[in-house]
């Protein structure tokens, strides 16, 4: 009985899998290359911003920030609005852009202070416009869907923005932005 033990574990021992090879046989893997945000650098700063839905009676005033991450991953967007008259809080945005090297994408998770999120997806910069996809976003209020959000360079100091969205009523709401660097 002693004899067959030790030779059923000669057997395995003899023909066992390489999953207990060494750890020195295990992938290394390098840190991956962080994304080249030459394009996106003129955001970085201060932004004095105004935003005008088309079913409110005025615009909407915010402070946006473009910071670069310490890790160098992410291009920070920050925004901070008080409170107007339909909405009696103030609302931070908060979003984490970064370039997805293998979708050969540029992709922005957006949260907020309100509880919502949503992930954005976008070729880039053409022709002076950088236009984000909405992917996944949560419902918010009266919403029901939205449509791409297009960011226009007039220059380095000058940006306009062009979203609109549905209501779960079926009333489709355009939204207008204009943002200028102060600093």
């Amino acid at each position: 009985m002693r004899f067959r033990l030790a030779l059923l574990a000669a057997a395995c021992i003899a023909f066992a899998p390489a999953s207990f090879a060494s750890a020195d046989d295990a992938p290394v893997y390098s840190q991956p290359p962080k994304p080249d945000f030459s394009s996106m650098k003129f955001l970085v700063g201060s932004w004095s911003c105004s935003t005008k839905s088309a079913r409110r009676p005025f615009a909407v005033a915010s402070t946006d920030t473009y910071t670069l991450d310490p890790t160098g991953y992410y291009l920070v967007y920050e925004s901070k609005s008080e409170p107007v008259a339909w909405a009696n809080y103030a609302q931070d945005i908060t979003q984490m852009i970064t370039y997805d090297a293998e979708l050969k994408q540029w992709a922005g998770v957006v949260t907020s202070t309100l509880g919502d999120y949503g992930l954005f997806m976008s070729n880039g910069w053409s022709d002076r416009k950088l236009v984000w996809h909405p992917v996944n976003n949560t419902r918010y209020l009266d919403v029901a869907s939205s449509s791409d959000f297009t960011v226009t360079k007039v220059n380095d100091a000058h940006l306009t923005s062009d979203s609109s969205f549905t209501t779960k009523t079926g009333a489709s709401v355009s939204v207008k932005g204009t943002c200028t660097k102060s600093s």
